[in-house]
């Protein structure tokens, strides 16, 4: 979401083909066609004439980033992921995230999750490794929101209002001006985001409801012209309903069995799982009820269960009751800078907390299996300090230091469960009636995704002009990654894992300007990302360790960090008299270490609490003891042995090459095009997954794609501007295009190609901007994104859960038409 400020924009200024955009991305003032770098801009106002409210609404419009709020397996807004050039992570933690979001140049931890574009300068989304001058996770790119300073010498003031026929509504208002003329201004702003869910569980429930309230302030201080100081809160608050969701079984929608495939081990013959397209929301197949469903209320046996005992709570986590999100963010930064002459001084001071939690239909269908809580609580703070050097001779430099702190608490895994359908039957079953009942699992491993992080990074570049018209560019990180988890994160006396992960991260650049409407370049750049421990290996006993093992000898108890080693290609040219320009990027990357995961089933050793807490599996007054395996009575009453499902990491390895090319074009003085396109091509090396293999029969994914990434996608958006008896008119179209993506590693189902189509028209007076529109006006139906999930919705049986596989899906919000008004005083 975000508003247009005075003075207003006419709809023939819109029609230019051409607007200087000034970037950030290297630290320093450069133009979008100047830089050498990968990137796509968006003023306030190309933001306002899109339409655009969020992250991925500006991943329609970039060609190489992707943004969808099912950032991994689970639908719903709780846990986001910014995807650069199909490098995706199955890594729970946003410590592992592979992109980043950054505010003013200041990392956001989990940033992702509902951000509003408001009170903002500009979006700048910059691809490839940024190590050297943004730190950590920016290991495919990064997403950098420059917000704007208020007003040293006059008030001014903005508006929104958004009204949908699906009730997806938006209002918003911005104010600003000088407290002490030239020399002291503020900024307040305040967003309300509320959208009704379009679709309605079997259970008569809503599902995807949303609401966001934002709150910003900004207060710029320039005591003397050297120096300015930008002061800036926000506080945030979301409360979501039920995702909207759907779960399609590979069971009920089997379209491998009969079929052989051929893999690098061999022939094989998958069953029990989709092989091809995902069904729609017409053909997929339900156990009972509807696809697009689950259940909305919590039983009163699940909540007797203790399933909402806020006893189980992580500290600091918000109160939840009932299927839904609460959440709630505070960001607070601070950011000086001193002008010496020719050199600059820059200081950036910054905190992040966020506190979530929700509960959730974890099987996401409309049977009564599972349910689940999931706390979690998140800080950061970061500082950093930056001088550069004077920017007018042929060498230029600047130098930095930051200094970055991390704590991740989540319970992840599942949360607080309860399970309504446990089977101890030895032989796979899909049958209710083998199921014993429920199941209450209220202590889930908090050190499986709890995670501190300390960093420490000196950065620094240099540019020299070899040639009026060609420039190298060395620029470089050294960096000390510091990574702690374990149950002592959580648990005072507990043990603690801890490693570093050093090195020195470059990026090296020739730019040449053979003419002036001319950029080439090629580009070298190293990233990485830290490693992580395979905790419940590091935790297993002797008898425990040799299950693990027996299952790959080549488990250890860490892997070494993520890193990868990108190759870049540009051509940004200017034609028409300067009516048109494109940029083309050629890309090469080389991905090692990516942490892959798996599942073993073990039946694992009874410790003390475990006794001591009569935990499933470990019953004194069913034998069980200090050091004796987990047993539950069978199908017969007799002890058989539990096996519970332990996710491990093995490290693999993938190639990845492509190409994006981005062009804005004034056809005429009235008409204007802007297009994208991204082809990326990735391919596994070596990479284990075994989730799938009792249902696809091999593990090996060489050769294989990297899922959630369309190879083909695209768009376009025209703007016809126009006058109605004097009064300034447009009309935009935009049409974006998803090429098919596969739901896993195995490329056994893909989620078939759409395309989505928004129309929007209206007229420009004076302080007032005016705007029907239609988003999804052809109302595609497809799935906006799916990935493989174990199927829960069947009785649980631990030690055969990889062999009950599907797909969580989210679907496209339907077509709905609505009105903006925007205005300004």
């Amino acid at each position: 979401m975000t508003v247009v400020h005075a003075p207003a924009v006419t709809a023939q200024e819109v029609a230019e083909p051409m607007q200087e955009i000034t970037v950030t991305a290297r630290k320093r003032d450069e133009t979008l066609f100047e830089v050498p770098v990968a990137i796509s801009a968006f003023t306030e106002k190309d933001l306002v004439n899109a339409g655009a409210k969020g992250l991925d609404d500006v991943a329609s419009l970039t060609a190489g980033f992707q943004f969808f709020n099912q950032g991994n397996q689970v639908p719903g807004r709780y846990n986001t992921q910014l995807q650069f050039r199909g490098l995706t992570t199955a890594q729970f933690s946003p410590s592992f995230a592979t992109g980043a979001l950054f505010i003013d140049g200041i990392y956001v931890l989990n940033g992702g999750t509902s951000i509003s574009l408001m009170d903002l300068e500009r979006v700048e989304v910059i691809k490839g490794p940024q190590a050297a001058y943004f730190g950590r996770n920016t290991f495919g790119g990064a997403v950098n929101l420059i917000t704007r300073d208020p007003d040293l010498t006059e008030f001014s003031g903005t508006g929104e209002i958004a009204l949908s026929g699906r009730q997806n509504n938006d209002f918003s208002v911005f104010v600003e001006g000088p407290l002490i003329e030239d020399r002291l201004a503020f900024s307040l702003s305040g967003r309300l985001y509320d959208k009704r869910g379009q679709w309605t569980a079997t259970d008569g429930g809503r599902l995807g409801d949303e609401e966001t309230r934002t709150v910003n302030g900004v207060l710029l201080w320039r005591p003397i012209d050297a120096l300015s100081v930008k002061l800036r809160y926000a506080y945030s608050q979301d409360r979501d309903g039920p995702a909207a969701q759907g779960f399609i079984s590979g069971i009920l929608n089997d379209s491998c069995s009969g079929l052989t495939i051929d893999t690098v081990q061999g022939p094989r013959q998958p069953r029990r799982y989709i092989c091809g397209r995902v069904p729609d929301m017409d053909s997929a197949r339900v156990f009972t009820g509807k696809i697009v469903s689950s259940n909305t209320i919590i039983p009163d046996s699940v909540i007797a269960a203790g399933q909402i005992n806020p006893a189980t709570l992580v500290a600091g986590a918000p109160q939840v009751t009932e299927v839904g999100m609460k959440r709630n963010t505070e960001r607070l930064s601070l950011a000086a800078n001193y002008e010496l002459g020719d050199y600059s001084l820059a200081l950036t001071v910054a905190r992040n907390e966020q506190q979530a939690n929700w509960i959730r239909d974890y099987d996401m269908t409309d049977r009564v299996s599972f349910f689940s809580r999931d706390p979690q609580v998140m800080d950061d703070k970061s500082y950093e300090l930056r001088l550069v050097g004077p920017q007018g001779g042929r060498f230029r430099w600047l130098a930095g230091a930051n200094y970055y702190t991390q704590e991740f608490i989540s319970s992840g895994g599942g949360g607080d469960t309860t399970i309504s359908c446990v089977s101890t039957s030895t032989t796979l079953t899909d049958d209710p009636s083998t199921c014993t009942g429920q199941v209450l699992l209220n202590s889930n491993n908090l050190s499986q995704s709890a995670d501190q992080t300390k960093v420490v990074g000196y950065f620094a570049a240099v540019d020299f002009d070899i040639l009026e018209t060609l420039t190298l560019s060395v620029e470089g990180r050294l960096q000390s990654d510091e990574l702690t988890k374990g149950a002592g994160l959580v648990n005072p006396g507990a043990t603690r894992l801890r490693e570093s992960f050093d090195d020195f991260l470059p990026r090296a650049i020739l730019r040449w300007r053979p003419l002036p409407d001319t950029n080439l370049y090629l580009s070298y750049s190293e990233g990485q990302i830290a490693g992580d421990f395979n905790t419940f290996f590091i935790n297993a006993d002797a008898r425990e360790r040799a299950q693990y093992l027996a299952q790959d000898a080549r488990l250890s108890e860490s892997l070494p960090a993520e890193t990868l080693e990108a190759w870049e290609i540009g051509w940004k040219q200017r034609l028409l008299d300067d009516r048109m320009e494109f940029s083309l990027a050629l890309f090469h990357n080389t991905w090692k270490n990516i942490k892959g995961r798996s599942a073993y089933a073990i039946n694992e050793t009874c410790r003390a609490a475990e006794i001591a807490a009569r935990t499933i599996g470990c019953n004194p007054a069913q034998g069980q003891a200090i050091g004796t395996p987990k047993q539950v009575p069978g199908p017969t009453g007799s002890l058989i042995p539990l096996f519970l499902t332990r996710s491990v990491l093995l490290p693999g390895d993938a190639t990845i090459k492509g190409l994006e090319l981005e062009s804005r074009i004034g056809v005429t003085d009235n008409l204007s095009v802007q297009t994208t396109l991204a082809y990326i091509d990735s391919a596994y090396d070596d990479y284990i997954f075994n989730f799938v293999e009792p249902i696809a029969g091999f593990n090996q994914m060489k050769g294989k794609q990297t899922p959630r990434q369309p190879r083909w996608s695209g768009s376009v958006s025209a703007t016809q501007n126009f006058q109605v008896r004097g009064v300034e008119s447009f009309v935009r179209l935009d049409v974006n295009y998803q090429g098919k993506s596969f739901a896993d590693e195995s490329n056994l189902a893909y989620m078939a190609a759409y395309t989505l189509v928004n129309l929007r028209a209206g007229f420009e007076m004076g302080r007032y901007r005016v705007e029907a529109y239609a988003r999804n006006l052809t109302d595609e139906d497809a799935w906006m994104t799916g990935a493989r999930f174990s199927d829960f919705s069947s009785p649980f049986q631990a030690p055969l859960l990889s062999a009950k596989q599907g797909i969580a899906v989210s679907p496209l919000d339907k077509r709905d038409f609505g009105l903006r008004v925007n205005f300004s005083f």
